[in-house]
């Protein structure tokens, strides 16, 4: 397969997350609305907050990526005819930049995982437990998407790896 290949169905797949983290935050705010409209108890009641905040932070986060990958997508292949070398060493340039963020992903889902621990055995305030739930539910969301994600990732820096190796062996002959 081209490398330039590699490179569209990797923001392909970029853009089917994005898509799925917009759709994700959109259905966060719904069910938070209507954990407090439908809901008859004071914990379902409290969920309203946590689940706007997560679901509008998710759906701002898909929108950007959205917004970002289709704008990579329409100039990406100008980019790569003008000058394939360049393009695949500021590619090996951009995923090594962004992984530091699935390291930050786990240290934040873990801190919010003991908070919500915390926050039911020392609380009985609905409120309180809902900021837990909501914190938890941020937490195992980021999680799973920075698992596809950071795997995608990895197969594509690998075939950039592979593709910038190939370019230096081309070069020496």
């Amino acid at each position: 397969m081209d490398f330039f290949q590699n490179t569209m169905n990797w923001i392909k797949g970029e853009l089917l997350e994005a898509g799925l983290i917009l759709t994700f935050g959109i259905v966060t705010v719904i069910a938070g609305i209507l954990f407090f409209r439908l809901g008859a108890t004071p914990a379902a009641k409290a969920l309203l907050w946590p689940l706007i905040v997560t679901g509008i932070i998710y759906a701002a986060i898909g929108s950007g990526m959205l917004y970002s990958n289709k704008k990579r997508m329409a100039e990406f292949p100008e980019h790569y005819k003008t000058n394939r070398k360049e393009f695949i060493v500021s590619e090996k340039k951009r995923v090594e930049d962004f992984q530091y963020g699935y390291t930050v992903s786990k240290v934040v889902a873990t801190l919010f995982f003991v908070t919500t621990l915390l926050l039911f055995w020392f609380s009985k305030n609905p409120f309180w437990q809902g900021i837990g739930i909501g914190l938890a539910y941020f937490g195992l969301a980021g999680l799973v998407v920075d698992y596809f994600s950071q795997e995608r990732a990895n197969a594509y820096y690998a075939e950039i790896v592979k593709a910038a190796d190939l370019k230096a062996l081309y070069i020496k002959r």
